[in-house]
This record gives structure tokens, C-alpha cells and sequence, in this order.
């Protein structure tokens, strides 16, 4: 089993982009025994120009990332947060560099807990 992991960074290293800022996101692909690998930039290019209300950006960034289990970001509202939950993505708040937080998403599903907190 394998899933899909978007990550914001601004530079490739560290998990540091805002939810609702990102305008890329960065694919990776995470097996059960924890092995990790970037398989692809996804730009948003319409972040910035789609009119409307905030929910409708959520909305269309959700879309973006739909086929991905779990969103790597700095921050994240709780508007954001439900948005993707709808779309049954889990998203979560991580101040790391992008290897750690892989590390350690990957010891949490590997962990067969339910929650990652317990």
C-alpha cells in the first residue's frame, strides 16, 4: 500500500507554506515499509486570479490535491482543514524539514494507530 503526500515548501527542504498561500504543492509518494520519493510538482496557477469567495479557492485546491491521503503544511485553517476532510485528505501542521515529516507520517502509519496524536 502506498499514498500520496502534498507537502508546501517554498524551497524544497522544509515544510513551510501556508495552506491557503500555496500555489505548489509537492507530490510524494510514501510506501508502508517508509520508504519516501518526490514524484511531482503540482502547481495551482489560478490562486491568485479565481474570483470569488475564499471557500471557493479551498475548493478548487482541494480538487488539486484529491488523489493525495495527507497535506504537509506550516499552517492550516480550520475552514481548509474541513474542506479537505470532505475531500478525505488529512491534513496537518508541521514546522520540519520535509525528510522529518515524512519520517515521521511514515512511523505514524506505520504505527497502526488511529489518530496521529495517541
Amino acid at each position: 500500500m502506498s499514498w500520496k503526500v502534498a507537502i508546501g515548501s517554498s524551497d524544497g527542504h522544509i515544510v513551510n507554506q501556508h495552506f491557503g498561500r500555496c500555489d505548489r504543492f509537492l507530490i510524494y509518494e510514501v510506501d508502508e515499509d517508509g520508504n519516501y520519493s518526490r514524484i511531482e510538482n503540482r502547481i495551482y496557477e489560478h490562486l491568485f486570479t479565481l474570483q470569488g469567495h475564499a471557500e471557493n479557492k479551498l475548493r478548487a485546491v482541494a480538487e488539486l490535491l484529491d488523489d493525495c491521503s495527507f497535506v504537509l503544511v506550516s499552517h492550516i485553517g480550520p475552514g481548509a482543514r474541513a474542506v479537505l476532510h470532505g475531500k478525505g485528505i488529512q491534513a496537518l501542521a508541521v514546522n520540519a524539514p520535509i525528510e522529518q515529516a515524512l519520517d515521521r507520517l511514515t512511523l505514524f502509519l506505520r504505527s497502526g494507530r488511529e489518530s496521529i496524536l495517541n
